[in-house]
């Protein structure tokens, strides 16, 4: 039989060469990721060779990108070359061209191998190749993208991850025989603008209801494990400031203070772009995030100790006992368990546990191989023979010495596996702060229900485990499950971390709060994105709205012919009262308020200025309180409550000023004058507006008797008769004369 040749058009040669240069020049030109080492199943991968390419954000964010189809967290199987080549090779050419802090861009690299490996197997091809690509297999990912379960957000940029591989492959010419494929999904329509009764379900769903965060509340109150008490209180720091769950761990053992006036506050640290932030604690939630800030403090000082010994011992292991013990004598299995927080005892078989019950734990073995100097320690020392407690190697029958010697890590060889498990990067630091001052900081399995915390060991806690916590669908049970704490519907309760901001900021927006001071409390670098955290309802937005042409009274809101009907009994004879007036939301002339002067009185809080702005400005500076040209109604909503808050906050100063007094503090004597004269103005305010004898809408202002004045003290005018008239334009008249 003749040997068949195949014809290659030069054009593909061509193709074929670009191809390959663009993989050399990526494999042995560029140097990124070169210093990298992964603990492989197979064991250890360097540089080019690695599955998986990782690495730490300016603010501290781990990245990993994975060549290979992940089908969890931790498994996955790996890109088969020539197509792993190119995938390695596109995402160092890119990320030395222009280094990005997102794993996005290279999202669609998975999906495209899959198609790939598809048409391969159907077209019985040696490789997954990404020269075999034509317009059957994109169309083919285009169809795997859009049947998938993911949300129309994530698909769209999967689909412009595609877009931009597919034109690096024409630009670069490794193939032109593909069409110039364009992203089919659209930006995700805004549900915050959309009318149908899905979106607005799913726009209101995001923040959280006032009953829900009770329930939280009642978990952090209820909390009694270790677990129940840690999250409850990463709830209330949530709740207290609207902040994103990793900002948590920015959170130090100096991060409540006090200011010097006795209010207490939180230093953040933003996680998109912000300045550090002084967060100021609500009144009402003083104790609670004091109680839950020293609940943090408690839980992670073992974890916050191991990093310290750490960072200060750097080559010893740290011993919960026996702190005296050799470092670098070889560990009976007993030793290490304790050590590691390892499994002790008998397996379900009924055998003692020891070291040969780990031949899966990959760091292990690795550890035990390079001791000896061997590649299986278990087929080339042990052979097939038993282990002794003490570590000596007997035989299987009989348990007589084979003379076999397996040295085993010592103290001081687990160290290293400590230094490479728990130490990042940028150790020993977190941001701008210490790991070891991180208030969130745990040890590993610090909370997990069936293996034991690894005494020696710290991490930060990421969203995963929280959102397990407050309710995430992965299966965990929450700490509103373990404490019997149920939503309105007496389904579990589930929330996710970033209601908590949501709720906080739909509460400041309801209460007025301008979007700048959002922005600032939430610790964002750009206003606009308050737009994204409003969770008020339709009809909470458009309650402005609706009270155009409508007036409001004491009971809800009334339309402006209702507000007509009240006012038909009144004429310009016989004017409304002001109390109508001001219930109805009209103005109140100074008529009204018993003043021959025409205008309008200004609205205070308090009261009605009626001080004559065109003979001076106001010469009290604003403090209405206290001025006899400041007039209240009585029964008007609020007055009352607010004077009595403002008696017993001068009676406070007042009592501070006469202890100063008493002790001779210069000065002291001059502010219980002051004190007290401006505390008579409001008791005699409030007593007037008390009075039974007064009916409801009456005008109240401070007495003459109350209110001297410098002019008439400098013109010699008693001011004791308050009925006494000054006509100056007379008085200067009579000092001419004489």
């Amino acid at each position: 039989m003749s040997n068949v040749l195949v014809f290659t058009p030069q054009y593909e040669l061509e193709f074929k060469k670009n191809y390959d240069d663009f993989i050399a020049f990526s494999k042995n030109e560029l140097t990124l990721f070169n210093d990298l080492e992964f603990d492989s199943p197979d064991g250890i991968q360097r540089g080019w060779d690695c599955d998986k390419w990782s690495w730490i954000t300016a603010r501290g964010k781990k990245l990993t990108i994975v060549f290979g189809d992940s089908e969890s967290h931790s498994k996955y199987t790996p890109f088969k070359p020539p197509f792993s080549d190119f995938a390695k090779a596109y995402v160092r050419y890119q990320q030395s061209l222009n280094y990005k802090n997102s794993t996005n861009w290279a999202s669609s690299l998975v999906w495209l191998y899959q198609a790939l490996e598809e048409y391969a197997t159907n077209n019985e091809l040696s490789s997954v190749d990404v020269m075999s690509l034509n317009n059957e297999v994109i169309n083919r990912v285009e169809e795997q993208i859009k049947n998938s379960s993911l949300s129309a957000g994530v698909k769209r940029n999967i689909a412009i991850s595609l877009e931009k591989v597919l034109k690096f492959i024409k630009d670069k010419k490794f193939k032109l025989d593909i069409q110039d494929w364009k992203n089919p999904f659209p930006r995700p329509s805004d549900t915050r603008i959309k009318l149908d009764e899905k979106s607005r379900k799913e726009d209101e769903d995001k923040c959280p209801s006032d009953f829900q965060m009770l329930q939280v509340a009642d978990a952090f109150h209820k909390a009694e494990t270790p677990r129940q008490k840690y999250f409850s209180s990463l709830c209330v720091m949530l709740m207290c400031q609207p902040s994103r769950s990793i900002e948590l761990n920015g959170l130090t053992v100096n991060s409540l203070q006090k200011s010097p006036k006795g209010r207490w506050y939180l230093m953040w640290n933003p996680a998109k772009g912000g300045d550090p932030v002084r967060k100021w604690v609500p009144r009402l939630l003083e104790d609670v995030v004091r109680q839950a800030f020293d609940r943090l403090v408690e839980i992670s000082a073992p974890a916050r100790a191991a990093a310290k010994f750490a960072y200060d011992n750097s080559d010893v292991f740290m011993l919960p006992s026996d702190r005296d013990a050799s470092q670098d004598q070889p560990l009976t299995y007993s030793q290490f368990a304790n050590a590691m927080a390892m499994k002790t005892g008998k397996d379900s078989r009924g055998c003692e546990i020891n070291w040969r019950y780990y031949v899966s734990t990959q760091w292990l073995n690795n550890l035990i191989n390079s001791l000896n100097g061997v590649s299986d320690w278990k087929k080339d020392l042990l052979k097939g023979n038993s282990l002794r407690a003490d570590n000596e190697v007997v035989t299987k029958v009989g348990h007589k010495p084979t003379g076999i010697t397996i040295r085993f890590p010592s103290y001081r060889d687990l160290r290293s596996i400590i230094d490479d498990n728990y130490k990042k990067p940028d150790f020993p630091n977190h941001g701008g702060v210490k790991i070891w001052d991180c208030i969130t900081l745990v040890r590993d399995n610090e909370f997990h229900k069936e293996f034991a915390t690894k005494p020696f060991s710290w991490m930060l806690t990421g969203h995963g485990p929280l959102s397990d916590a407050i309710g995430n669908d992965r299966g965990l049970e929450s700490i509103f499950v373990e404490l019997g704490i149920s939503d309105e519907d007496e389904t579990p309760l589930k929330l996710s971390s970033h209601q908590f901001r949501h709720w906080l900021n739909t509460k400041l927006k309801l209460a007025g709060e301008e979007d700048w001071l959002i922005a600032k409390w939430s610790g964002r670098a750009d206003i606009k994105q308050n737009e994204a955290y409003d969770g008020r309802t339709q009809e909470q937005k458009s309650r402005l709205t609706k009270r155009i042409g409508h007036v409001t009274i004491g009971a809800g809101v009334m339309t402006v012919s209702q507000a007509g009907q009240m006012l038909a009994p009144y004429n310009s004879e016989a004017p409304p009262p002001p109390m109508v007036l001001h219930d109805l939301g009209l103005p109140i002339s100074l008529k009204a308020l018993g003043v021959d002067r025409e205008g309008v009185a200004q609205f205070t809080g308090l009261g009605f200025c009626v001080h004559n702005y065109a003979e001076s400005p106001c010469i009290k500076n604003g403090d209405c309180e206290v001025c006899n040209e400041h007039v209240c109604l009585k029964g008007m909503p609020h007055s009352l409550e607010e004077l009595k808050t403002l008696e017993s906050l001068y009676e406070e100063q007042l009592d501070h000023a006469k202890a100063s007094a008493g002790d001779g503090v210069f000065g002291a004597d001059r502010w219980v004058t002051a004190l007290g004269f401006r505390l008579s103005k409001i008791k005699t305010v409030i007593f007037l507006l008390e009075d039974p004898k007064r009916p409801d809408g009456v005008c109240v202002r401070i007495p003459d008797e109350l209110a001297p004045s410098p002019v008439k003290r400098s013109l010699n005018i008693d001011e004791r008769n308050p009925i006494q008239s000054l006509d100056l334009s007379t008085l200067a008249l009579s000092d001419m004369k004489e």
